[in-house]
């Protein structure tokens, strides 16, 4: 089976970029000023909003140290499961949610789907972890 993961260099590479720029994108929603306007102002928004989903996509995308059958199953589990909540959040939020905050959440939405798997895939490896540990 081909494995199209990219190495786990990706990971801390893509925390940091994602971290940042979730800082970054917090305070220019909070109304911090954005260095400039105009055309500097759509650069820096438009590079928080690429940080966070080229951060999010490395988070992803990337092996774990000891990427084995196990993990793999897990990640795909987890995948499904983020999927689920994902489209019924999606769904509740445009059926209970008009106007401006609805706009608001289009932007929260676009973090939303790395952020729900990497909740949901760490919490899995972590039962998985302590599973383990405790058979031993």
């Amino acid at each position: 089976m081909k494995n199209y993961l990219f190495p786990h260099i990706f990971q801390p590479i893509g925390w940091i970029m994602f971290v940042i720029s979730l800082i970054a994108g917090v305070f220019i929603y909070f109304g911090m000023p954005v260095f400039g306007t105009g055309i500097t102002e759509t650069i820096v928004i438009d590079s928080v909003i690429i940080g966070i989903s080229l951060g999010s996509l490395f988070i992803v995308c990337s092996k774990e140290r000891i990427e084995d059958e196990m993990t793999r199953s897990i990640r795909l589990a987890s995948l499904l499961n983020s999927i689920y909540a994902y489209v019924m959040l999606l769904v509740c939020c445009t059926i209970l949610i008009n106007g401006a905050n609805f706009l608001l959440f289009a932007v929260f939405n676009l973090a939303l789907f790395p952020i729900l798997f990497v909740c949901n895939f760490r919490l899995e490896m972590h039962r998985y972890n302590k599973m383990c540990e405790d058979e031993e």
